[in-house]
């Protein structure tokens, strides 16, 4: 389209680009402390997602504090008191999170309903949405953002702000147009995910299930679903002789455990899939934007700890983003504090991930460590709580736990 064409329909005091648990719940925020805030999303909600459909016990504990616990309750949450973790050779260990902290519990619900009730939030906020409004760049003046061009109703529009935010996922446009996307080599992953109705033997646990090149996760969900996923190597996934349903089939009969509890039970719907289970920018903020959720870093997330880092984000980061506009400062220096507080917030458990990472792409070291987890209920509980994000990550990172937990 012709520049001549784009018009300069509207201007806001920030838009958020993207419209999931980052950016509905960052809209929110900056609307519920007085700023003018514009939405936008390229889909149409409530939309499906292949993602997470698991909140981890502090993601949990993030939306009560939100004041959504009646909504999801109504949009049919289900309460998971742990996540019980099978190793290759078969042996077990049970992350029990109401052991651990009584109270504690995380919380299987779709996307297409968890997203919808975020986004309900947003608009109750005083939030403008503006859905299917396909984001194409950042708009810069000299080295500060200015605004973003999107697609809306087919007309290519200017929208201009003091401030966007870029919430946008792994994918972002606003990364990809500043140039900021950082190269990840490891692990190269893709995850596969679809909808199970009528699985029994998961009432009070998720599972995860390590096998040997490969893991797969099952979370229950509202009106008797249950999401399966696995999450493969690139590398073998491009290497598979069939079809994607082919292959998806295969891998979970090559669980037995799943296997199992999948038999004579009904698909709902398609696989989803999602790639690149590792990015990060390398910013995440600069002159005029602030980036949160997977736009601004991603791991595959093996602990569940995705959708809890999108919401912590957004809180950290809108009462800086707020302070910076009222000051009528919205430069990375003004945004800085973010940048401290998400290393605050994130690094060491971050640091847990990769531990982690490196336990499932090993069979012998994942059977080793399940093992004693499952037989020195301490430190089992301790890893319990920082998988759930409710204690310090350090803990997991001390020498005398590890120590204690590689010993023989």
């Amino acid at each position: 389209m012709a520049d001549s064409a784009r018009t300069i329909s509207r201007d806001a005091e920030v838009i958020v680009v993207g419209a999931g648990p980052a950016g509905s719940t960052m809209a929110a925020a900056l609307a519920e402390l007085g700023h003018d805030v514009l939405l936008l999303d390229k889909a149409s909600f409530p939309r499906h997602k292949p993602c997470s459909d698991y909140v981890n016990p502090a993601g949990a504990q993030i939306l009560a504090e939100m004041g959504l616990g009646d909504d999801l309750k109504c949009a049919g949450a289900h309460t998971m008191e742990g996540m019980l973790v099978h190793a290759p050779n078969g042996s077990r260990f049970l992350a029990n999170y109401a052991q651990a902290e009584p109270g504690r519990a995380a919380l299987g619900l779709s996307r297409y309903r968890l997203d919808n009730v975020l986004l309900e939030c947003a608009k109750a906020a005083g939030v403008t949405v503006c859905e299917r409004a396909h984001v194409r760049e950042a708009l810069r003046s000299g080295d500060s953002v200015t605004g973003v061009t999107a697609t809306i109703d087919g007309t290519l529009e200017e929208i201009r702000a003091k401030l966007v935010i870029g919430a946008d996922g792994r994918n972002s446009a606003i990364v990809r147009s500043l140039g900021l996307s950082a190269a990840t080599h490891w692990p190269r992953k893709t995850g596969l995910a679809a909808h199970y109705r009528g699985v029994n033997g998961l009432e009070r646990y998720g599972e995860m299930h390590v096998g040997r090149d490969f893991y797969a996760g099952l979370a229950i969900l509202e009106c008797g679903l249950t999401n399966v996923t696995i999450v493969v190597g690139d590398n073998l996934l491009q290497r598979r002789s069939g079809s994607i349903e082919e292959f998806f089939a295969e891998s979970l009969r090559a669980l037995p455990a799943i296997a199992s509890k999948l038999d004579s039970v009904e698909r709902v719907g398609g696989i989803r899939g999602v790639g690149s289970m590792a990015h990060r920018a390398r910013q995440t903020v600069g002159n005029g934007y602030l980036l949160v959720g997977d736009a601004a870093a991603f791991l595959d997330p093996f602990a569940g700890e995705g959708i809890y880092e999108a919401l912590r984000a957004a809180r950290l980061a809108a009462p800086i983003a707020s302070a910076a506009l009222k000051s009528a400062d919205a430069s990375a220096r003004a945004l800085a504090p973010y940048r401290a507080a998400r290393r605050r917030a994130f690094t060491a458990k971050r640091s847990v991930s990769w531990i982690v990472q490196g336990f499932i792409n090993s069979p012998s070291l994942m059977n080793y460590v399940t093992e004693r987890l499952a037989a020195r209920e301490e430190l089992g509980l301790t890893l319990s709580g920082v998988l759930g994000d409710f204690r310090p990550a350090g803990q997991a990172l001390s020498p005398i736990f590890l120590a204690r937990l590689l010993r023989p």
